[in-house]
């Protein structure tokens, strides 16, 4: 008899370890799905960070067109306006390094004309000198004038400038934190209204830096804005 209990015994050992295996399995599995399940809930929110920046650049362009129907003369004629153009930009107050003339873009109107008896001149010369200058103050007076005094010197131009900003790089990283910072601001919102925290960031993504004139009346002050896109696991 006593034999016999001994496989009993060891059966009833393996069942019971058997079920008791079954059972840790069957709660570690519970408690995956739920940590999976968690894994699912998250909230995807974005940061907006703004500021406003003097520009620390302008590019002032100065544009006219001539006409003659002597390809030598009107040659002569643009090298004169650029001389009269730089020498008054230098009396202005302008380096000579910020100045730069382009090249000359020429024209023989006859090549497209359907009929040339209309064209009163053959050539056309279209000519920009441009101003590169961190002296805006300079550039707005000067452009107050310019287009007057050439007009007496028998030059009809164009002027317009360009404000820019090109020091980006120096506050890119104090605008993205920022914006991490309201983009995190905004996921407690969520998760104090839904009954919930936060937990760790699941993805990052950070859009492009855009930079804009504040409005139309004041382009020489910079609006720069970029947007963070978070992702946060909920708990």
């Amino acid at each position: 008899m006593k034999g016999r209990n001994i496989p009993f015994k060891k059966n009833m050992i393996m069942g019971t370890s058997i079920v008791l295996a079954a059972l840790v399995l069957g709660l570690m599995l519970i408690c995956a799905v739920r940590t999976l399940k968690s894994f699912d809930d998250t909230v995807t929110v974005r940061g907006l960070c703004e500021k406003e920046v003097p520009a620390d650049r302008v590019v002032y362009r100065i544009n006219y067109t001539e006409k003659s129907n002597s390809l030598a003369d009107l040659r002569t004629i643009v090298r004169n306006n650029n001389d009269i153009i730089v020498k008054k930009l230098t009396e202005a107050g302008f380096k000579s390094d910020e100045v730069r003339v382009g090249n000359a873009s020429y024209d023989d109107r006859y090549t497209y004309a359907n009929d040339v008896s209309q064209i009163t001149f053959r050539y056309q010369a279209s000519q920009t000198v441009t101003v590169f200058s961190k002296n805006l103050e300079l550039v707005r007076k000067v452009q107050q004038t310019l287009e007057t005094d050439l007009v007496n010197q028998n030059i009809l131009a164009n002027t317009w400038a360009d404000y820019q900003y090109l020091g980006l790089n120096e506050i890119k990283p104090s605008m993205i934190a920022e914006s991490l910072e309201n983009a995190r601001a905004a996921a407690n919102e969520f998760a104090k209204n839904s009954h919930s925290k936060i937990g760790k960031m699941r993805t990052a993504s950070q859009g492009y830096f855009e930079v804009d004139d504040l409005d139309e009346n004041t382009p020489q002050v910079k609006k720069v804005r970029v947007v963070t896109t978070v992702e946060y696991y909920l708990k």
